[in-house]
């Protein structure tokens, strides 16, 4: 005995032969488990709570934003947390002094080893004492000093090395920062990629 279901099937493979109508049948079949996956995951994106996120760069920090309109607004600034680098050669924080003069210090709560770093593009920042108000810089025979203005060896290209220490590299010169195991700074090009000279830890500091 026939149903009416099945009348319909032999009616189909009279009409458009049997490789036709199996492939017609497959097409239906992956219609519908289609419309199945797309369902759950709809209802898998309902029942979590968990928004969507996004991360954007925002003065040299990654900041994790809720996913929408209003985390595109690329105006919102965020100032950078005042920082110490704390160098891996000798223990040293690196400091500018009201001078301009750039050495290594050891004494507790030294105001003039507070510094601001601030992203000016990818991967470049410029680095600024916030009590003496002098920007680090580097001249052309790798002497380390603070500038009272910005000029363009005052950039540096900060690195994060896979020991968690970076390193900062003059954008013009090419020549990194280092400090050397007595504190002095160390000549530019005395300096190359993994001496401990040119690793600095960054540490948050307070107010000055």
């Amino acid at each position: 005995m026939h149903t009416e279901g099945s009348s319909t099937r032999v009616e189909t493979q009279r009409q458009f032969g049997t490789e036709s109508y199996r492939s017609l049948f497959h097409l239906d079949m992956l219609a519908h488990h289609c419309h199945l996956t797309f369902s759950q995951t709809q209802g898998l994106r309902s029942a979590s709570s968990k928004p969507q996120t996004l991360c954007r760069m925002s003065e040299g920090d990654v900041t994790v934003l809720p996913f929408g309109p209003a985390s595109l607004d690329l105006t919102r600034q965020e100032p950078r947390a005042l920082t110490r680098l704390y160098s891996r050669n000798g223990g040293y924080h690196l400091r500018i002094s009201a001078d301009g003069t750039v050495s290594g210090g050891r004494q507790e709560n030294d105001p003039y080893d507070v510094l601001r770093l601030k992203a000016v593009s990818v991967g470049v920042v410029v680095i600024k004492g916030e009590r003496s108000g002098r920007y680090l810089a580097m001249n052309s025979s790798g002497r380390l000093y603070g500038s009272q203005a910005l000029n363009d060896e005052c950039y540096f290209l900060e690195k994060y090395e896979e020991n968690d220490y970076n390193t900062y590299r003059s954008q013009k010169y090419s020549w990194y920062v280092g400090l050397k195991r007595n504190g002095q700074p160390k000549a530019g090009p005395d300096t190359h990629q993994g001496q401990k000279a040119v690793l600095f830890l960054p540490r948050p500091a307070g107010s000055v």
